[in-house]
């Protein structure tokens, strides 16, 4: 083996080693998430209280793919969750498990694109020989990478979209995103055309896992386009001779169209995109100019992170808050497009892409009630880590070469060690405020007292399902008084009075949600489900029938529909309810035992015994004098 093959092995090692710390360190930091429970923001609706991916069939892989749930279409987000629950059940410390280790492994692979792509401005790199001082650039750019790596993974300000276990799509969308990346520098490396067709198709492949994952992966082209600038310098300085990349771009640029399409269906199927009276258009412009400078700031002094960031109650446009946010964002600016015309990409790229990773969700388009949110920044962050990655490199590399500075090596190394152990202990401290749905609540509370609405709900929701019935009602009162409009609050509080059997209250203000939200498909439902329990049978069919046109798969509406209709005396028509929702969701026990009951009363034992065994056999329990009764037809 010769001196070039010998140094290759031991960068193969460098690389390797490097790798595998980084990925281990990184799961280590997240461990106490291990002991996390479910929160009640988003993980019900996502997964323990999801039927539809607690069973995995045929039936639940057709709902993953054109379901608009929870007002989002990410059916690759919906089948991790359903392979966890296959696997483990609704145990939280492996939902979490699954989200550490997708943050581990994004930690990696930006470990290889740091490395790949600081390579691609290292010319003296690509050929196939290796020399001991190209090894030594090797390292300066393996340092970089770890740094970068590290800073993302250990940063505190991640905590959200690891701890979180509905941000599982923020881990996913990003892993796959990286994948792309990855994918794009082999096809552009590449000299044999089958190769780079396969690795042009492989990114595209996993371009999409991304958008079914997250819809934020939507700026992936333009991110490319960029890369195609700096580093990969693939672009020329006349548009004409760039038409060959742009028109390769096209594949990607129609899957982000139909995604961002998609998303935007989905979110105003849900209700989730807020409208301009709630939240006029400059108020919306004036956030988007103080978001870029916001999340730089959390990125580099991370104290105080919020799981919710509200809104200022008044927003002025000569605030200075505003005022120096947008200067800031136009002197950065100016500052890149200088560099550029001095022949200097990478502050420009690093920025650029910074700016186009937040376009999804700096808040034209307001999904949501928040200013802004820690888990907006999993992917936009890459890139000061990255500069702080190169910077690092830099100074280790040029200090080497002067006298005075290589005793500061030493220096650097203690502080960055510091660095990331303090940012390490962060991100341990933040995890606690995942633990459960009342710290966090608590703590969001504490942190915005009587000015987030939801977050007072969700404590609210806490007390309620522990069966502090009156605590609750004080937190939903507090959310209402902080936005009467707020028909979530209304909804819940409606709940907690049917449970106290105040129906009238109840209803009430199911009401008051509905004249708020038309659309709202649970309250609609429990309104008439409290029609019911005041035997008004006609107004709880009607509220039902309501629910059923905003969501026909509501089995449960089909199911209660058909025990309104079986009060009724209407037997044929409750049997068809019954079906409806078993054709949803065969498992549902209540309705084949409900539809057993209806055949019954028909005289058809037969049929009857088929559904109220298959009740039996799905756990629930049938009065023992109707089985026997059955037992002549059997």
């Amino acid at each position: 083996m010769n001196e070039s093959d010998t140094l290759k092995k031991r960068s193969r090692y460098l690389r390797g080693t490097c790798a595998l710390f980084i990925f281990l360190l990184t799961c280590l930091v997240y461990t106490p998430a291990l002991k996390n429970d479910f929160v009640n923001w988003d993980d019900g609706v996502y997964v323990y209280e999801n039927t539809n991916i607690q069973s995995f069939n045929s039936h639940s892989l057709y709902w993953m793919l054109t379901s608009f749930h929870a007002s989002n279409w990410h059916p690759l987000t919906w089948l991790t969750h359903a392979i966890d629950c296959a696997l483990w059940g609704l145990d939280s410390s492996k939902h979490h498990l699954t989200n550490i280790l997708l943050h581990g492994f994004n930690s990696l692979l930006l470990f290889f694109l740091a490395v790949g792509l600081i390579l691609r401005t290292k010319v003296n790199l690509t050929s196939s020989h290796l020399s001991r001082s190209q090894l030594r650039i090797l390292t300066h750019v393996l340092l970089a990478g770890s740094v970068t790596a590290l800073l993302f993974g250990l940063h505190p300000l991640h905590v959200e979209s690891v701890a979180w276990v509905s941000e599982r799509k923020d881990l996913l969308c990003a892993f796959f995103v990286l994948l792309s990346i990855l994918s794009y520098l082999s096809y552009t490396s590449s000299s044999v055309f089958t190769k780079r067709s396969l690795w042009f198709m492989i990114s595209l492949l996993f371009f999409s896992c991304a958008l079914m994952s997250k819809p934020m992966a939507v700026s992936l082209p333009a991110i490319l386009l960029l890369l195609d600038l700096y580093p990969l310098r693939r672009l020329e300085p006349y548009l004409t001779k760039n038409l060959p990349l742009l028109l390769e771009k096209i594949p990607f640029f129609v899957l982000s169209i139909a995604s961002s399409t998609i998303t935007i269906i989905a979110q105003h199927a849900g209700g989730a995109v807020m409208d301009f009276k709630r939240l006029p258009l400059p108020v919306r412009l004036l956030n988007a100019a103080h978001s870029p400078i916001f999340y730089l700031e959390k990125m580099i002094w991370p104290v105080e992170l919020v799981p919710f960031y509200p809104f200022p109650k008044q927003i002025y446009p000569w605030d200075a808050h505003y005022i120096i946010s947008g200067g800031l964002v136009l002197a950065i600016t100016g500052i890149c497009l200088w560099g550029v015309k001095q022949g200097k990409y990478l502050f420009f790229t690093v920025w650029s892409y910074y700016v186009i990773t937040l376009l999804p969700v700096i808040g034209i388009i307001q999904v949501g009630s928040q200013a802004a949110a820690d888990r907006y920044t999993y992917l936009p962050s890459i890139s000061l880590f990255l500069l702080i990655g190169i910077g690092t490199a830099w100074l280790w590399q040029n200090g080497a070469l002067m006298r005075e500075m290589r005793e500061m090596r030493g220096l650097m190394l203690f502080f960055t060690f510091i660095a990331l152990s303090l940012l390490g202990y962060l991100t341990v401290k933040q995890i606690k405020t995942w633990q459960n749905s009342e710290i966090l609540w608590s703590y969001v509370i504490s942190a915005f007292p009587e000015k987030i609405p939801t977050a007072h709900t969700g404590l609210g929701n806490v007390h309620f399902k522990k069966g502090r019935l009156d605590d609750a009602i004080v937190e939903y009162k507090r959310a209402l008084a902080i936005d009467p409009n707020y028909s979530e609050a209304h909804y819940n509080l409606g709940i907690t009075y049917a449970n106290n059997s105040m129906l009238d209250e109840a209803i009430s203000e199911f009401k008051k949600a509905l004249i708020i939200n038309p659309n709202f498909t649970e309250a609609h439902f429990n309104l008439g489900v409290t029609y019911k329990k005041k035997d008004m049978l006609d107004e709880a069919i009607s509220e039902y029938k309501k629910a059923l046109n905003i969501n026909p798969n509501l089995a449960r509406a089909h199911n209660n529909l058909g025990l309104a209709y079986i009060k009724k005396g209407k037997l044929d028509e409750s049997i068809s309810e019954y079906k409806k929702a078993l054709a949803i969701n065969p498992n549902y026990a209540k309705a084949h035992y409900n539809l057993g009951i209806a055949y019954y009363y028909q005289a058809k034992y037969t049929l009857a015994i088929i559904h109220l065994d298959q009740a039996l056999e799905l756990g629930y329990t049938i009065n023992s004098k109707l089985v026997e009764s059955l037992k002549p037809y059997r």
